[in-house]
């Protein structure tokens, strides 16, 4: 005889709250927790020194943290888990932090609070503020903070398409340009493309720059679904 498993709310619930656990992983990032926890500060009176915090402030924020499993806490003692040293503490080379600025922008959030008429209609309400309106800035926010998740990927795609010869590669919706720009880290043969907003093809130029490749990254700019793209490419990324 086996017994009825009871339907548990738990993931109703969380998910109706996750706005708080977002909105704490911000302010931790904010007030750079992770990474004053990484360099020594384990108590809510350091942590709040370091950080310039009040030390109350820096408890409550730090003990829910720990209910979510990203500090651990013992006899007053705060602690990183692998997983958030590894990607919310700076002192880490695989440092996340910055993919927040672009993530929690307030222009995302709307979207998902308008998602009800959005599902209803099939499509978004058109306004300046939308995320597909012309140059809007939130794609320089993308361009400058997201790189960071993306590197794995780019190295991947390097690995399958870069070779040694010679390869032109057009990088349609660049944003960082970090896909092509890996490419071109990879293969000294290889000349980029991109194509993005005038705006965010200037980060991405920062990007090439930085990285050595300006020569060989060239810009298109306009919009992805109306410029139009030359022949000749073997990769379309």
């Amino acid at each position: 005889m086996t017994t009825a498993t009871m339907p548990s709310a738990d993931v109703v619930f969380d998910t109706l709250f996750a706005y708080q656990r977002s909105g704490a992983l911000k302010a931790a990032i904010e007030l750079e927790i992770f990474t004053v926890i990484d360099a020594g500060a384990k108590t809510a009176a350091a942590i709040a020194s370091r950080s310039g915090a009040s030390e109350r402030g820096i408890r409550i924020l730090c003990d829910f943290l720990t209910t979510i499993g990203l500090l651990t806490k013992s006899d007053g003692t705060y602690g990183l888990p692998s997983e958030s040293a590894t990607f919310l503490s700076k002192q880490s080379r695989a440092y996340l932090g910055t993919t927040m600025r672009f993530l929690l922008l307030p222009e995302l959030k709307l979207n998902m609070d308008g998602l009800t008429d959005a599902v209803r209609s099939g499509t978004m309400a058109h306004s300046a503020g939308n995320t597909v309106s012309e140059e809007n800035p939130i794609w320089i926010e993308f361009a400058r903070s997201m790189g960071p998740m993306v590197v794995p990927a780019a190295h991947v795609i390097a690995d399958l398409v870069a070779g040694t010869g010679e390869l032109k590669v057009l990088d349609i919706a660049a944003g960082h340009g970090l896909f092509g720009i890996t490419i071109a880290q990879r293969n000294p043969r290889a000349e980029i493309l991109a194509v993005d907003w005038p705006s965010v093809l200037a980060v991405a130029t920062e990007h090439a720059r930085g990285a050595g490749v300006q020569d060989r990254h060239r810009t298109l700019p306009g919009d992805a679904f109306k410029v139009e793209f030359p022949g000749g490419f073997d990769v379309v990324l």
